[in-house]
């Protein structure tokens, strides 16, 4: 199937965010993680149910979006991200980020706005003391030559700022998306402790490890990630259609002389929910 994939700009008050934009229905917004870009995202863009309306951006400091010379704390990184969502969706949506972007939609889902449904794939802020000072220059070696082209001190700002706001066990209790959990079982830079301490602490989450995903399943391990995505979440909206649906055969019964409520609401469910059903 040949999707149209188009790249878009917003104006926010941090300065232009450049985003790729795919048409659909369910919005869903992809984080990328430190160092990346969207296109990070490419290829769930060709393997997501055409359901999905797709919206990844640059994070700010990143790609080909603005690069102002801040403090880049996660608090500014989900104000971003907030005026990306408020300027986008009108409706409810789903977030999804890795690694660094993982952390920002966790973040984002506890201190700022609950999407419908949060998509933590080797999420990093876990309960985790982040890198040691004395490593950061080490690691910032390795990121330019697995991601060449980032401003190296926008990069040395983040990681210095972000550990201020590592996520604890009672932070993830706050949660109340319906949260999907992925992760690499051989991810060499996030242990799948942290999945397990997600899972364990998020109520409505639901791990899945992928075989070899390695820290970034979406590039690894694509056609895995988007079927785990797609079926939690068109089987969900499925199953409301159905709960709807009863609902309203319920009241056709208990009140037969308000059966025409009962019709309309079985109309309306599946008028609604029709972009649910299989093909």
């Amino acid at each position: 199937m040949q999707f149209d994939i188009e790249r878009l700009e917003l104006k926010t008050g941090f300065g232009v965010i450049s985003y790729l934009h795919r048409n659909g229905q369910f919005p869903l917004i992809l984080l990328h993680g430190l160092g990346g870009i969207s296109n990070n995202w490419i290829k769930l863009f060709t393997r997501l149910d055409s359901r999905f309306e797709i919206i990844a951006p640059d994070l700010l400091g990143h790609g080909r979006s603005a690069k102002p010379k801040i403090e880049y704390t996660l608090d500014l990184q989900c104000s971003v991200v907030d005026e990306i969502i408020k300027n986008t969706v009108n409706k409810e949506f789903a977030l999804a980020g890795n690694s660094y972007g993982g952390w920002v939609a966790a973040y984002y889902s506890i201190h700022f706005k609950s999407p419908d449904y949060l998509i933590l794939i080797d999420s990093a802020g876990i309960c985790c003391d982040g890198i040691p000072m004395e490593g950061i220059n080490a690691f910032l070696d390795k990121l330019n030559r697995l991601e060449p082209g980032n401003d190296l001190d926008i990069m040395k700002n983040i990681l210095i700022n972000s550990k201020n706001y590592m996520i604890k066990a009672d932070d993830l209790n706050k949660i109340k998306s319906k949260t999907i959990i992925i992760w690499g079982d051989d991810d060499p830079r996030i242990n799948i402790k942290h999945a397990k301490i997600l899972e364990e602490n998020v109520s409505n989450g639901k791990l899945f490890i992928i075989k070899n995903g390695g820290h970034v399943p979406m590039i690894n391990k694509p056609d895995a990630v988007a079927e785990i995505i797609t079926k939690i979440f068109f089987n969900n909206l499925k199953n409301i259609k159905l709960n709807v649906t009863k609902f309203a055969i319920n009241f056709i019964i208990q009140h037969p002389l308000m059966g025409p409520l009962g019709i309309f609401l079985i109309h309306f469910s599946h008028y609604l929910f029709n972009c649910t059903s299989d093909r």
